[in-house]
């Protein structure tokens, strides 16, 4: 049944558009990744307060939750998607505006179900009709810009408004959000890490270092409790009936009709940014491509769309997550394909080196003393994301914005975007957004296609 396809490919049993592979049958464990993906995987429990503050989850329950989150990382290596998946970081802040329109409980966590359900159908329409390429493309730039650019005005009025974590942990969170950023976007940076090895592996292992700096000044200043490691059962069982009975859709109830209608612009929105993944993902694996030719790397944006849709859609069923499911960590993908290119003795396969660090992130966030150890930072954890996301968000927003028109309809959108409180907040910057194009002449939809379908002729 495992067969290979194309010339230096890696076996694989097919299945539709899928490519099932598995580990030690059709690829192998990459060491380096492994241990990677066991240090970094506690990563993931930043979510914890996310679930609950906005869903009203206790503390065990959450981490059940993201068990099961982390689980179906996996299923990108399984059906032959070579990425390193995570959250749809930008769209968190939208998120939780949509969220705080309902009131905490069972009715928000509908809203949440609704919410990651469309996502995720969305998705897999745009997957299986292949139209995400037409959906994006058709959306004006300015409207990109003003969605991307909204995240930053949200996370920094949530930061340090009333009950923020600037409050609770400013010297951690500035000490941990301020060496992401350096090792990101600093060109002194990157300059100096090229002859010390130690910047390359602090750069190298992205947030792991900035959360460990951010957890030591946290003690030294007070700010943090002392981490207490316990050791229990060294393996949790997550709480699957608890999660059945008080998260899933078969214990909260399906959500109305109105929750899916007021969650349809959010969910087109989430689209629009996670959009961007595929587009990365891809010049990615093209870069891995040129760099060895002892390896045939398939990557296809229908799969990738697929199986992000799935992860959400199941996700919605059974423990809904407040960051989505989103088709790309860029920063830990990025990671594994340098490494990749240093040739066949480093890495024999970038699918075995990505489904490598996903399998021990799963382990990891299983491991009872690792995430008691870790438990002290997860909210400020989940600031340094934000935070870092915001800056991510406004440069990317600003490259979107062509010209002063441009720049002048991001911004407005945007604001309506971050100050509507509602669960319509999307619809009304939406709204907002294209009426202004509309209305200024800075949007011709059927300009371009007649542009598309020339370029195409040519």
């Amino acid at each position: 049944m495992a067969r290979q396809h194309r010339e230096n490919e890696l076996p694989y049993i097919p299945l539709g558009p899928f490519q099932i592979r598995f580990p030690f049958i059709h690829y192998k464990i990459e060491s380096v990744e492994f241990i990677q993906g066991l240090i970094l995987g506690v990563t993931a429990l930043a979510a914890v307060p996310y679930l609950e503050l906005y869903l009203g989850i206790p503390y065990e329950l959450a981490w059940s939750c993201i068990i099961i989150e982390t689980m179906l990382y996996m299923l990108h290596s399984l059906l032959g998607d070579p990425v390193v998946p995570g959250w749809i970081t930008p769209t968190l802040p939208l998120t939780i505006v949509f969220l705080e329109g309902f009131p905490a409980g069972t009715q928000r966590i509908q809203a949440m179900i609704a919410l990651q359900m469309l996502v995720g159908l969305v998705f897999i329409f745009m997957g299986i009709t292949k139209l995400a390429d037409k959906f994006v493309h058709a959306v004006p730039d300015s409207i990109k810009g003003g969605i991307l650019l909204a995240a930053p005005i949200t996370v920094i009025s949530g930061q340090i408004g009333e009950g923020g974590n600037m409050h609770k942990f400013p010297l951690a969170i500035i000490a941990g959000v301020g060496l992401l950023i350096l090792i990101s976007f600093s060109d002194k940076y990157q300059e100096k890490r090229a002859n010390n090895r130690f910047l390359d592996l602090v750069a190298r292992y992205g947030n792991l270092f900035p959360y460990l700096l951010a957890m030591i000044v946290g003690l030294l200043v007070g700010e943090l409790e002392r981490p207490v490691i316990e050791i229990g059962t060294f393996i949790k069982i997550p709480q699957f009936r608890e999660i059945i009975n008080q998260v899933s859709i078969f214990g909260v109830g399906i959500p109305p009709l109105s929750m899916f209608v007021k969650a349809l612009p959010l969910a087109l929105v989430c689209y629009v940014i996670a959009f961007g993944d595929f587009v990365t993902t891809e010049t990615l694996v093209q870069e891995a491509r040129q760099a060895r030719d002892d390896e045939y790397i398939d990557f296809n944006s229908s799969r990738s769309n697929l199986v992000s849709g799935l992860r959400n859609v199941i996700l919605s069923i059974i423990a809904p997550f407040p960051p989505l499911s989103g088709p790309l960590w860029v920063g830990m993908t990025v990671s594994v394909s340098i490494r990749y290119k240093e040739g066949k003795k480093a890495m024999k396969s970038l699918l075995g080196g990505m489904a490598s660090f996903r399998i021990a992130t799963f382990l990891s966030v299983l491991i009872i003393p690792v995430v008691s150890f870790f438990r002290p930072i997860f909210g400020v954890a989940s600031s340094i994301t934000l935070l870092f996301q915001a800056f991510v968000c406004a440069r990317i927003g600003m490259d979107y914005c062509k010209n002063d028109r441009d720049k002048m309809i991001a911004g407005v959108m945007a604001a309506v975007l971050a100050t509507q409180g509602t669960a319509w907040a999307s619809a009304w910057a939406l709204g907002v957004g294209f009426a202004l194009n509309i209305f200024l002449s800075n949007w011709n939809p059927l300009q371009n296609k007649k542009d598309s379908y020339n370029a195409k002729d040519s």
